[in-house]
């Protein structure tokens, strides 16, 4: 980052005690999926069944079962991480996705990665778009980048971090709309369950191929409970990656797109039952 040999310089003069420092809302250069790295691509059509149906199903231990712990997010290896916008089914809300970043005694916080994670109306030619986006969105009236609506597969690069580095994201429900709130409390959901205002899991996640994909439920109170309000893949590098891997998943998708094409089937009888 710009201010990485000043930030250290002022770490090292304040001693050992935490440094904190809250950088101003950057605007980080949003790329497209042209642009992605190949193996990102060659993957892309896989990552729309993280994203599934509106209200699907996912039983505790799944949830549970699929809750991220912050120190699996300790890079191993320095890297230059990056963030790629999948899909939503979020429908009225426009969410916010930042991210966090402790190296030592510094702490990187206030970073937007994008303002607002919905999708990009203009994208529908996009093969599998409704399976990625079914519920597009126009931007805002004078909105710019990166405060609107995402074409799927945009995606950017959030700096170079050395090993030791713990990353962390937080989303933010709506921000661009003024936020959402509880008792005078705005909602923001970070990975980690213990420093959400409602104390719930907000976030699960999937290793895919050598992609951390985050899954976010939006509400508070959990909501529906079903973790695709807003969906990113996460690129730490292969190695850093692996180390989040205790299990690998090389079957999730497969397993997901079962889910997926039965309650298709579902739908389409009780469309036929309702028709008859």
């Amino acid at each position: 980052m710009k201010n990485k040999f000043f930030r250290s310089l002022l770490a090292a003069a304040l001693g050992t005690g935490l440094l904190s420092i809250a950088s101003p809302a950057s605007a980080f250069d949003i790329k497209s999926r042209d642009e992605a790295p190949a193996d990102f691509k060659n993957l892309l059509q896989d990552f729309r069944a993280f994203v599934g149906e509106e209200g699907r199903y996912l039983s505790a231990d799944t949830i549970q079962a699929k809750q991220l712990n912050l120190s699996d997010l300790t890079l191993k290896l320095d890297y230059e991480p990056k963030v790629f916008f999948i899909g939503e089914t979020a429908d009225f809300y426009r969410d916010r996705l930042d991210f966090k970043a402790t190296t030592g005694s510094q702490v990187q916080t206030g970073e937007i990665i994008f303002g607002d994670a919905s999708c990009n109306t203009g994208d529908s030619s996009f093969p599998n778009f409704t399976k990625f986006c079914p519920n597009p969105n126009d931007p805002l009236p004078g909105k710019v980048a990166p405060n609107k609506p995402l074409n799927v597969g945009d995606w950017v690069t959030i700096g170079s971090f050395q090993a030791g580095t713990k990353l962390d994201f937080q989303l933010v429900p709506n921000d661009i709309n003024g936020g959402i709130y509880e008792n005078g409390v705005k909602g923001i959901f970070d990975l980690d369950q213990a420093l959400n205002p409602d104390n719930l899991q907000h976030a699960i996640a999937y290793y895919y191929k050598d992609y951390l994909v985050l899954g976010f439920e939006d509400l508070w109170g959990g909501g529906d409970q079903d973790y695709n309000d807003t969906v990113f893949a996460i690129d730490i590098g292969k190695e850093n990656a692996r180390t989040v891997a205790k299990i690998p998943e090389p079957s999730v998708a497969a397993a997901m797109f079962a889910i997926a094409a039965l309650s298709l089937i579902k739908t389409r009888r009780r469309q036929a039952l309702n028709q008859s």
